[in-house]
């Protein structure tokens, strides 16, 4: 639904602009066939240009607010939730509700449908008002069209083979002038133009612009049919004065053309006036140029089709050295992530599950990259491919400069080696990605290069969707050995070293020393040191614990 309402807005915008056009350059003329094709093709080429793919080199003064308006109508609740550190699937709370849905193109999406049904009832009551008429009416024959009589008193109108007239005015002389402009109406097939209208007003009925067309081609109807009248050899000032007797009534069938439809005052204004020249036509070709400066501005910056997608050539960016700890890598570069702006930060609670690349390892060490099963060996290729392909496609359909993110889910079982293993590959994935953006740009800027592709790799355990009831792997109660933690003040100085701990004695002496330490805890850096032989979902628990007491500078030795 989001991306139709996108849809129509934006051809509602290029109506807008061809209805403009069309009434400062058209409008008034006598091309009455010519304005009338005008209209209807108008009308369609307005749909079809938001379908046509322009890019430009640089932004235009739309990209920004197109953007936005189309990560309103766009973006639908299909993401991942990054709670800290962990990959969370969208889940229903304890109130019942879903978080973090964007109801914003769903209400907007219900408005829209309940205004579109409105007018289609709206319409079809029209029509089975007409066709009551049409079938209670006394019929005659009219040429080869089907003239009906009917008691109420109305003003006549025309509907596909079918000419409605009120008993009054067939019983008065002057019932040739109106049947012979009735008559003009279904030679020319105004019928078919009005019923493609009522279809383009339930499709746009928000849109002011398609019933301003609407009513400049029921005018139109009605200076053609007048025409067609008068080439007929009737005269013109009886027809006229027929137009005046006839001015009063209402219209019921909005649908129909009808006798007294446009203004009078237009409609012997354009039987007076002389003919327009016809090198006047020319005028409407100012709509091209108009048009094309619309496109360009509705253009989305060009996205470059060489992004990284290529094999790595020569890297520019120096990958972190293989002594380097893993984890510490990852959560420094996250941080930094989310530091450089206010508007990175929000990934740390919502990200697209387009934007999201999970690896996760079962028990049995098996692999699977957003749920399909992957060898190793693949695992480093696909994943450059899937990534930069997810933030081409993210530019191109979404306009929007989505970062990827990728993250590793284990069992609390997996061995801590076999997780550093999966973590630098997707390192090195992410490496080579700004590598082949490097080759391609010729800035190899770290700065530039966290701009363009950032390194963004999460981790955690893989039943993390039980830790409301459950926040741990293991048992508060089981002793831990393989973990060694060191609590240092600002300056390196030692303030607490514990070992050999369970959890919940972790829990209770972290909160004492918090207590004691008061405003100081936040200077306070915690050095962890693993065994190892150390399960992870061991070491997800005491961070777990760690951050419960808001400890959140941690090193590993």
């Amino acid at each position: 639904m989001g991306d139709l309402l996108f849809y129509l807005l934006k051809s509602g915008c290029y109506l807008i602009i061809f209805y403009l056009l069309f009434k400062l350059l058209m409008s008034g003329t006598t091309f009455f066939r010519f304005n009338r094709v005008t209209i209807l093709a108008g009308i369609i080429g307005c749909m079809f240009l938001p379908l046509i793919e322009f890019t430009t080199q640089e932004e235009t003064f739309l990209t920004v607010p197109l953007q936005t308006i189309q990560g309103i109508f766009v973006e639908q609740a299909d993401g991942i939730f990054w709670d800290t550190m962990f990959w969370v699937r969208p889940q229903v709370d304890e109130t019942g509700n879903m978080q973090a849905i964007n109801w914003c193109p769903i209400a907007l999406g219900y408005v829209y449908l309940a205004g579109g049904l409105f007018v289609l009832c709206r319409i079809l009551l029209s029509f089975y008002r007409m066709f009551q008429l049409i079938r209670n009416g006394k019929r005659r024959s009219y040429g080869k069209y089907k003239l009906i009589v009917v008691s109420e008193p109305i003003s006549s109108f025309c509907w596909g083979k079918y000419i409605v007239v009120s008993v009054s005015d067939y019983s008065q002389q002057s019932t040739d002038g109106i049947l012979l402009h009735e008559t003009m109406h279904l030679r020319y097939r105004h019928t078919l133009d009005l019923l493609c209208m009522q279809c383009l007003l339930i499709l746009y009925w928000f849109n002011p612009a398609i019933w301003l067309l609407k009513r400049e081609l029921q005018e139109v109807h009605e200076f053609e049919a007048d025409n067609g009248v008068l080439n007929t050899g009737i005269d013109a000032t009886r027809y006229q004065l027929l137009l005046v007797k006839k001015a009063v009534g209402t219209r019921l069938y909005s649908m129909a053309n009808g006798f007294n439809q446009s203004k009078l005052k237009k409609r012997i204004t354009m039987m007076l006036k002389e003919r327009t020249n016809r090198w006047a036509r020319l005028k409407l070709l100012f709509v091209v140029p108009v048009m094309g400066g619309a496109l360009y501005a509705f253009a989305q910056p060009e996205v470059k089709e060489d992004l990284g997608l290529n094999t790595v050539r020569e890297v520019l960016q120096s990958k972190t050295g293989e002594d380097q700890d893993i984890f510490k890598f990852v959560d420094d570069e996250m941080e930094a992530y989310y530091n450089r702006s206010p508007k990175n930060a929000e990934l740390k609670y919502k990200i697209r599950e387009r934007q999201a690349h999970i690896v996760k390892v079962d028990a049995n060490g098996q692999l699977t990259l957003n749920n399909k099963t992957i060898a190793k060996e693949d695992l480093k290729e696909v994943l450059k491919k899937t990534m930069v392909e997810h933030k081409r496609l993210a530019k191109e359909k979404y306009n929007s400069a989505e970062d990827q993110v990728g993250g590793v889910l284990f069992s609390p079982d997996t061995p801590k080696e076999q997780v550093k293993d999966l973590l630098s590959v997707m390192r090195d994935a992410f490496v080579e990605i700004r590598a082949d953006i490097a080759q391609t740009s010729g800035n190899n800027s770290k700065e530039y290069l966290d701009k363009e592709f950032p390194i963004l790799i999460g981790y955690g355990d893989i039943s993390i969707k039980d830790r409301k009831k459950n926040p741990y792997n293991n048992s508060t109660t089981m002793k831990i050995t393989g973990i060694q933690l060191k609590l240092l003040s600002a300056a390196g100085k030692v303030e607490k070293e514990i070992t050999n701990f369970t959890l919940a004695e972790l829990e209770r002496d972290l909160k004492d020393f918090c207590t004691l330490q008061g405003d100081k805890k936040n200077e306070i850096t915690v050095s962890m040191k693993v065994d190892k032989g150390c399960e992870m979902g061991i070491v997800t628990d005491v961070k777990t614990v760690l951050r419960n007491n808001y400890l959140l500078k941690l090193n590993y030795q």
